[in-house]
């Protein structure tokens, strides 16, 4: 279980207040507006920010921030970063993935030269090749289309079920978050006001459904 006691405040403004406990082994989609508090939780998760409180969560954190930054390498290099250079298993894995999202043609290409969709392609694979108890992906398939969303999903889903870790993902996508979430998290000012596997087809409280209105 993942126990999460947080609040982060800046100035008199509270950003994130969560009193709540996570089972592991399983996706969560936050979604909520922008400021909601989305990206601070996966910050506090991560421990990148200072905040009031505790988390019990898992050791090794792997987390793709929103800016899904590539280094000055080509895309292929980016990919196998952090992978042992004999270790084919995970060679041949991360070819799979670049062809599955169709970048293997790109490999010979500066990572920091080419399209945004095609950069988060190459920092989603580059997360997915190290091995994590806790997956934080913000906004993964932002840039991305369709069709790429959709097999970036395959591969996030295909990744927690090899690994079984716990993934919490942040995305604008409400159809994102029903294909590859086991419950759902809506956000606003900071709390959460509703948790569950059906929340965007039955939402408990107004604020969800006014939310819900506005896509």
């Amino acid at each position: 279980m993942i126990e999460c006691k947080i609040k982060k405040q800046y100035g008199d403004k509270i950003a994130l207040d969560v009193d709540c406990s996570f089972e592991e082994n399983k996706i969560y989609a936050i979604i909520g507006s922008n400021g909601s508090g989305k990206s601070t939780f996966l910050n506090a998760l991560s421990k990148q920010i200072k905040f009031e409180g505790e988390i019990s969560a898992p050791k090794k954190v792997i987390y793709m921030t929103q800016s899904s930054y590539n280094f000055d390498f080509n895309v292929k290099h980016n990919v196998l970063l952090f992978i042992n250079k004999k270790d084919t298993e995970k060679i041949n894995e991360a070819s799979r993935m670049m062809e599955f999202l169709g970048i293997d043609t790109l490999s010979k290409k500066n990572a920091q030269k080419v399209s945004g969709g095609e950069g988060q392609k190459t920092a989603l694979i580059r997360t997915l090749m190290q091995n994590g108890d806790l997956l934080l992906l913000d906004e993964p398939t932002s840039s991305m289309d369709v069709s790429s969303s959709a097999k970036a999903e395959t591969l996030v889903k295909e990744y927690q079920q090899k690994t079984g870790c716990t993934v919490f993902i942040v995305t604008h996508s409400v159809s994102q978050a029903e294909n590859i979430a086991d419950e759902i998290i809506f956000f606003d000012k900071g709390l959460i006001i509703e948790k569950g596997k059906d929340i965007t087809k039955n939402p408990s409280t107004p604020i969800l459904q006014e939310y819900l209105n506005t896509l």
